[in-house]
């Protein structure tokens, strides 16, 4: 079994390749297709997450868990398999009969069914791609590999095919080509880890996973109700150039927050096996470590944003995206929010089975953003589902505080980081210092960027910020090679 520092170095790589990717494509994308165009396809894309939602059930969150509480006993991790890919086919069928309705009966996707049609494509292949077991095992070598390889050949594609407004549909199989192509790769490569000829087809339990599921499904289908929920109203209420506007703040500000959550997809299945195997001393250790590690990058991040939200936006989408400005200023600080309810909830609370405690977060936070949706969406547009969006977040996180704070392994009081907000202040202040002065939204972003990461590592070493130090401690152990 990988070392835990390991699998955060090489999910570490993974995620950067996944922010690299959007940040080559993205601008090129927006640039080609406006806001209108990326607005219809981020509209479809979303109706087809939910059905892709609606389809697994919770069983992907599901699978990772008990994949990593069952990883010694091969056996019993086979049958476990085939049965999760038996049950998510069956599931795939039913989605692709609700895909074929709405195509033919909502006017908005009746008048673009070819690219809904590509698009949903993504369902039977997340059906059979078993991500979660690779996650499971924490095989983070072969998940960093395979998506580098995709993403190159996806970005490849997305300039050789996509070259005006109406190429929407290439545009669609670039999407979707991404998903596709991993899952590809999982299903083939799952032939080193998973034998069915001692498997009895007739003592499969097949549908006894559904009950499990569906408890993480409750919480899933919650969060994703407002996630997905935004493009889909904005959609409906204000249409798609809107859909683009919010799409394009939300994108920025999502490749940072991906950075930081990426810690909860290595952690999750280390974290369940430590609970079941009774070592909480060490479950303690690993959470205050991710505690620190998510503060330290979390707080920078979202005041970095906030500050150079206007040259990033006119860089990364085009002067015709300066409405995500004020998008991308208002999504910053989710940042901050779901990295912490990341942190207590998917490593903490979901690891010791405290699901409900986590649907009771998330249904608060639904109810929110539905309401100010309704309510900010029709005068605002995109800055109104960003400012429903914030509150949402912030609603969930104090929710998850206040009923979670007996279970987690460290105080409340701790999750304030005095030298990392003392650290982000100066950096804060240097970074508007830096602005003032005349210069191109290039010269901004970079002067901006450079001033900021500079000031904040040398405040926190000034500070003798421990994680710092264990940051470059780890960076010199692998120079030498120790």
């Amino acid at each position: 079994m990988s070392s835990i520092k390991t699998n955060i170095i090489l999910n570490g790589l993974n995620t950067i390749t996944g922010i690299v990717f959007p940040v080559i494509t993205f601008p090129y994308a927006a640039r080609v297709l406006l806001p209108e165009g990326i607005g219809t396809v981020n509209f479809l894309n979303s109706i087809i997450l939910y059905i892709i939602l609606f389809s697994t059930l919770g069983i992907p969150a599901y699978a990772v868990r008990e994949v990593a509480k069952h990883r010694d006993n091969k056996s019993l991790r086979d049958k476990f398999v085939v049965e999760i890919l038996s049950l998510s086919l069956m599931l795939c069928m039913c989605a692709y009969v609700a895909v074929f309705l709405m195509a033919r009966f909502i006017p908005q996707i009746h008048s673009n069914q070819t690219l809904f049609y590509i698009l949903s494509l993504s369902i039977f292949f997340t059906s059979i791609g078993s991500e979660w077991f690779y996650q499971g095992i924490e095989d983070f070598k072969f998940i960093t590999i395979r998506a580098i390889a995709i993403r190159t050949l996806a970005a490849l594609s997305l300039f050789a095919f996509v070259r005006s407004s109406s190429d929407l549909i290439a545009y669609g199989f670039v999407m979707v080509g991404t998903t596709v192509g991993n899952y590809i790769a999982n299903f083939i490569h799952l032939r080193k880890y998973i034998s069915v000829k001692d498997i009895e087809f007739k003592d499969l339990q097949i549908i006894s996973h559904l009950r499990p599921a569906l408890k993480i499904f409750a919480l899933y289908l919650i969060t994703s109700l407002y996630l997905l929920l935004n493009s889909v109203m904005l959609g409906f209420i204000s249409g798609d150039e809107a859909v683009g506007f919010f799409t394009a703040g939300n994108k920025i500000s999502n490749i940072c927050l991906t950075l930081i959550t990426s810690l909860g997809t290595v952690l999750l299945p280390r974290c369940s096996h430590l609970i079941k195997s009774g070592d909480m001393e060490s479950f303690s250790s690993v959470i205050n470590k991710s505690l620190n590690l998510t503060m330290t990058l979390a707080l920078p991040i979202t005041v970095g944003l906030m500050l150079l939200a206007g040259p990033i936006t006119m860089i990364f989408c085009g002067p015709e995206f300066s409405e995500s400005i004020p998008v991308l200023y208002i999504s910053a600080p989710i940042i901050v929010f779901i990295s912490l309810t990341n942190l207590m909830g998917i490593q903490i609370l979901y690891p010791m089975d405290k699901v409900k405690l986590l649907i009771i977060g998330a249904s608060g936070g639904a109810i929110m953003n539905i309401c100010l949706n309704i309510i900010l969406m029709p005068p605002l547009g995109a800055k109104g589902a960003a400012i429903a969006t914030f509150a949402a977040e912030l609603s969930i996180l104090v929710i998850q505080i206040v009923l979670g704070r007996l279970y987690y392994p460290f105080k409340i009081s701790e999750l304030i980081k005095w030298k990392v907000i003392t650290a982000t202040t100066v950096m804060g202040i240097a970074i508007y210092l830096s602005q003032t002065f005349p210069m191109s939204d290039l010269g901004r972003l970079i002067i901006g960027f450079s001033v900021g990461i500079t000031v904040y590592g040398v405040t926190l070493w000034i500070l003798k910020d421990q994680m710092l130090f264990g940051i470059i401690d780890l960076i010199k152990s692998k120079i030498s090679g120790h």
